[in-house]
């Protein structure tokens, strides 16, 4: 099973050890209550700068690493009362270190985090609430705010808007001979044969396309026909059907040969980002979330563009696409230090100092007077990722649910089922009924 995300068992076992009970957050401060507890009163913003040593962790690229550090740098620099302690990590792993952290209430201060996991930590008591803490000016991000709301407590604010898409390698694509698609009118059939056309051109140096199948992928698929993974009452809102007929389309892309293989599809989703196929240019085509593109281009050196995902129906307003967050900021609810830890968010959302340096990397940022100060500075892919967002701006209809709790390792699970699938050990029928029942069965224990 892949480690992208946090197992059910890992779960399991952070409720025995009381998350979200009183019993853990006992442990999490000097008295009976989560260090927490009380922010508005204890999270002053004069109190941001007050001496404090903040654990501060990220999943991460080499991009990423490089200008946080720096920004960590810049921050401690300009606070000499504040010591940071940097942990960048890997997405794979990245989960189940952190379920083991707040197990034994080691929790950091400052944790990067993604919608997936709002309801699980947020729900479990493990995530302050940061409306309680006024060293972060949460007006300029307004707008953002309700993406990591959950039953009126604010978990998560995001660092960036951010989209999904499918870029293309310009640069194998004129060696294969292939045409770049109209990402407007192209359908999942032409999506299909697109790739087989990559493959056959590239004489075996590469494939036609990755493959994350993972739960945006789904996503997108559902929506195309009518449908969505969650309803805003946190049931499933989708049947079986309409994953069987995702399994299948996924089947024959891999049948035909004109992706990875099922062993590299099984290396794929747990590589590291410059060491995926479209990272080392073994894919022409790359699925991926917009924030993402610049780090891509650097790791395959090749001329990349974002595509719209491919529809049903052969049109943009029907391909199902929306905005998430890219990723969120949050505060462990185990900190000692409410107001320092969230005048370190606050620097990376509102500085325009701390934009210049991150640019949209974690996302167009929510800020308008950041964003304002950092689209001149954009590299010319990162300019094609705020490009894509305002293209599709007009097209996109509806907002996802935030995820109810237990549903974090829905990527996973759909992966798993995907290896069931592409290595012939389950029809798409038996899949995706089999993907139905475990989804539910993850909301019902979580209830």
């Amino acid at each position: 099973m892949s480690q992208q995300q946090i197992s059910r068992r890992q779960f399991g076992a952070l409720a025995l050890t009381g998350i979200g009970t009183t019993l853990l957050l006992a442990g999490c401060g000097t008295s009976a209550t989560p260090a927490g507890a009380g922010a508005s009163s204890t999270a002053k913003a004069g109190d941001a700068f007050k001496k404090a040593t903040l654990n501060f962790e990220w999943w991460s690229n080499p991009v990423r690493t490089e200008y946080t550090n720096k920004l960590l740098t810049n921050y401690t620099t300009a606070h000499s009362q504040i010591t940071i302690n940097p942990a960048p990590g890997e997405w794979a792993t990245y989960w189940t270190k952190l379920s083991t952290q707040v197990a034994g209430q080691t929790e950091p201060d400052v944790i990067q985090m993604d919608q997936a996991y709002i309801a699980e930590y947020g729900g479990r008591g493990a995530l302050l609430d940061m409306s309680t803490v006024s060293s972060i000016d949460t007006a300029p991000l307004k707008a953002s705010l309700p993406a990591g709301t959950l039953d009126g407590k604010l978990y998560g604010i995001p660092t960036g808007n951010n989209a999904y898409g499918v870029a293309a390698n310009k640069t194998l694509f004129e060696k294969a001979g292939v045409k770049v698609p109209d990402d407007k009118t192209w359908t999942w059939d032409d999506f299909v044969d697109i790739c087989d056309k990559l493959k056959k051109g590239s004489g075996g140096a590469f494939t036609g396309t990755n493959w994350n199948s993972g739960d945006q992928d789904l996503q997108i698929w559902l929506h195309q026909h009518g449908q969505q993974l969650y309803t805003d009452k946190g049931k499933l809102g989708f049947t079986a059907a309409n994953v069987t007929s995702w399994f299948t389309m996924i089947k024959k892309l891999f049948d035909n040969g004109d992706g990875p293989t099922p062993d590299q599809f099984t290396n794929d989703v747990a590589a590291s980002l410059n060491q995926t196929l479209f990272g080392t240019s073994k894919a022409a085509l790359g699925w991926m979330w917009s924030n993402q593109i610049t780090a891509y281009q650097q790791s395959n050196g090749g001329d990349v563009v974002l595509l719209r995902p491919p529809s049903i129906a052969g049109s943009a307003s029907k391909n199902g696409l929306y905005f998430k967050p890219s990723m969120f900021w949050s505060i462990g609810s185990q900190t000692k230090y409410p107001a320092q830890a969230g005048g370190v968010i606050n620097y990376f959302l509102n500085s325009t100092e701390a934009g210049k340096l991150q640019l949209a990397e974690r996302g167009i940022p929510a800020n308008a007077k950041v964003l304002a100060v950092v689209k001149p500075l954009l590299s010319t892919t990162d300019q094609l990722a705020v490009s894509y967002l305002e293209n599709i701006k007009s097209e996109i209809k509806w907002v996802p649910p935030v995820p109810p709790k237990g549903t974090s390792t829905a990527a996973s699970v759909a992966q798993r089922h995907t290896q069931d699938v592409i290595f012939g050990r389950a029809t798409p029928a038996d899949a995706a009924t089999a993907f139905r029942s475990e989804l539910q069965s993850l909301i019902d224990a979580a209830s």
